[in-house]
């Protein structure tokens, strides 16, 4: 059995031969064809619009590309980056390390998703997946909601934090719940209500299964990020994810304000 000293040895040593690896598929590589395994951590609202888009035009224009999605909480994603498990990370926030360059790609907006409404109603809102036609709310009449929120220090919680300290509204916050199923199933079981960005809710809002309201002036937006090591050298098929990473989700729609 190795030591404790010896467990953090061998992490690094595969870390290194993992960086050999990688540098020997990089000098190979065309810039037309680009090779070798890329690894890119998001959370589940931005695998829900990046994966299958991402995955699909891989398969068919990358070959020699190999995907690692990593799913995760964005508060860990920057460390992922820094430390070299994931070449590529998706986050709300460029508040981290000093090795690391953030990439601003667009500012989603939040909604409230609420339990599913009447079947005339229902139809409705189900035939619009275009996050400009759904209804809206006031903040006076979001702030009577009971939501359940995410917990601190979830990046979502910091920011609805925030913007009920700028508005100088409190929200009626009756339970926490961290991750975006539960907070769905929340809403659709008429438990309470919740906020979350639009993608990560439009396919449940499509089906049927809540009732989304955009929040009237000011909107919510949060800031999503592409983040890649400052210090570390990114393959030519890392940079050719990054770049088509950033093109899917600034092509996302009217879920999104391009910056």
């Amino acid at each position: 059995t190795p030591t404790a000293a010896g467990t953090r040895l061998l992490a690094h040593a595969r870390e290194i031969l993992g960086r050999i690896d990688a540098a020997r598929a990089d000098v190979r590589e065309d810039i037309t064809a680009p090779r070798g395994t890329v690894s890119l951590a998001m959370s589940m609202s931005m695998a829900k619009l990046l994966t299958v888009p991402l995955l699909r035009f891989s398969l068919a224009h990358w070959p020699g590309v190999y995907l690692k999605i990593i799913e995760s909480s964005t508060g860990y994603i920057p460390g992922f980056v820094s430390s070299g498990h994931a070449d590529l990370g998706l986050t709300f926030s460029d508040e981290a390390s000093v090795d690391l360059r953030f990439q601003h790609l667009i500012d989603e907006e939040l909604v409230v998703v609420s339990p599913p409404v009447a079947k005339r109603a229902e139809r409705a809102n189900r035939a619009s997946s275009d996050l400009a036609s759904l209804p809206s709310i006031s903040l006076r009449a979001l702030s009577a909601l009971p939501l359940v929120l995410p917990g601190n220090p979830h990046s979502l919680r910091r920011l609805l934090d925030q913007y009920q300290q700028r508005e100088q509204v409190e929200f009626r916050v009756i339970a926490e719940a961290n991750a975006i199923p539960q907070l769905i199933e929340l809403a659709q079981a008429g438990v309470a209500h919740t906020i979350l960005s639009f993608e990560a809710v439009r396919q449940e809002a499509e089906r049927g299964l809540v009732h989304l309201r955009r929040i009237s002036q000011p909107r919510l937006t949060r800031p999503v990020f592409l983040c890649r090591s400052d210090v570390l050298p990114l393959s030519m098929a890392a940079a050719a994810v990054a770049d088509r990473v950033a093109r899917i989700i600034t092509d996302a729609g009217p879920a999104a304000a391009r910056g």
